[in-house]
């Protein structure tokens, strides 16, 4: 497990971790929030790339600058380095040195991914690079990996085979996964921990975020609007027209008796809303309270 507590990393005025206390379990974990909310800096933090100004970094209970704390972590950044010239094979080689890694498990990876061992990274697209680093990450014998921003750029089919081995792995390690593009998380994450201009805005699991917003569409005569709605009393989170029909997100239910006293009611509908939708409106929540 690891734990955090009241973590703060300031970079001149700019408090990218504000005093964040979460913990990370076993599992799969998904970081997200818009750029800038301080997901990479958490990262460097825990990995202790970056020193932390205050608070508290235990990783099973250990300090996280102590040696033994830091043989449990895997950091893959977003702009992971490779030595120049070198191939697959001489850059896994070279990290080998540097982290227990499992060649096994890397091979049936480049073979998956259809990437040549003795061709040289350099000569890789952003996508290709990516993709061998990931696998050189999910090939670490780490308990804890973290991979930060590391699906952008990738395609459906690569980026399946790629969720398919962190899955896998999900009953012995702990995967803490960024990124500011919710829809590459889907159907990877056991939870997810929000960030808002570095601060924790949720720690949750899907289903317990779908309980806390309904959504509806509505088409009423006349026309209703969110003021309309909000004088009734319901706290209206997001307000969306769709030609005439009205897309309405709650958290509370639409009393419809109530409604119907002051409108004609066309369509009265509550709609399921997809798991994009559920992280969106916890980001769209937390800036609001931090605005």
């Amino acid at each position: 497990m690891i734990e955090i507590s009241n973590l703060t990393k300031q970079f001149g005025n700019v408090k990218a971790v504000d005093c964040l206390s979460i913990t990370f379990n076993q599992g799969i974990n998904g970081l997200v929030g818009e750029n800038g909310a301080g997901k990479s800096t958490l990262l460097r933090l825990i990995a202790d790339v970056y020193e932390k100004d205050q608070g508290s970094i235990k990783i099973d209970g250990m300090d996280n600058t102590d040696i033994k704390a830091k043989e449990l972590v895997f950091f893959l950044p977003d702009d992971p380095y490779a030595p120049n010239n070198y191939t697959i094979k001489q850059t896994f080689d070279f990290y080998a040195c540097l982290f227990k890694l499992n060649k096994e498990r890397f091979e049936s990876m480049m073979e998956k991914l259809s990437l040549p061992l003795d061709r040289r990274v350099s000569t890789f697209s952003k996508g290709m690079k990516r993709q061998f680093f990931i696998a050189l990450a999910l090939s670490s014998e780490a308990k804890y990996v973290f991979l930060d921003e590391a699906f952008d750029g990738l395609d459906p089919l690569v980026l399946d085979t790629i969720k398919q081995e962190i899955i896998q792995d999900a009953d012995e390690k702990t995967y803490v996964v960024s990124s500011h593009n919710i829809s590459t998380l889907e159907r990877l994450c056991d939870n997810f921990i929000i960030l808002s201009k570095g601060k924790a805005a949720s720690n949750a699991n899907l289903q317990d975020i779908g309980v806390k917003y309904m959504k509806y569409q509505l088409l009423t005569k006349p026309e209703i609007t969110e003021k309309d709605l909000r004088k009734m009393g319901v706290d209206v989170v997001l307000f969306k027209k769709l030609g005439s029909v009205c897309n309405v997100v709650t958290i509370d239910d639409i009393d419809e008796d109530i409604l119907k006293k002051r409108f004609d009611i066309i369509l009265f509908e509550k709609v399921a809303i997809n798991p994009d939708e559920l992280i969106a409106l916890e980001m769209l929540n937390a800036r609001k309270e931090n605005d």
